[in-house]
């Protein structure tokens, strides 16, 4: 089954208003939640943990599919986090 382009592109273009809107809005979102994973969905935070695991289980529970968030580890520091696709 083909998935309709229009669809592919409101997702694109949805991701991509989510990323812009943790950017616009990143040191706010640090002085609230530092050292936490934040799950950003239609522009407003959506799912905040400690860790990858959790917020894949908080969004779940609110019926939110977690591979259709933007998602990022507000901190600081500056880091590398490597994911393993199964927390995706």
């Amino acid at each position: 089954m083909q998935i309709p382009q229009e669809f592919v592109q409101q997702e694109l273009e949805q991701y991509r208003n989510d990323a812009e809107y943790l950017e616009a809005h990143r040191e706010e979102l640090l002085e609230q939640y530092p050292e936490r994973w934040v799950a950003i969905y239609n522009q407003q935070v959506v799912g905040v943990a400690k860790d990858a695991k959790g917020l894949k289980k908080q969004l779940e529970r609110k019926g939110i599919p977690p591979g259709r968030v933007f998602r990022e580890y507000l901190t600081h520091k500056e880091e590398l986090l490597i994911l393993s696709s199964a927390l995706l």
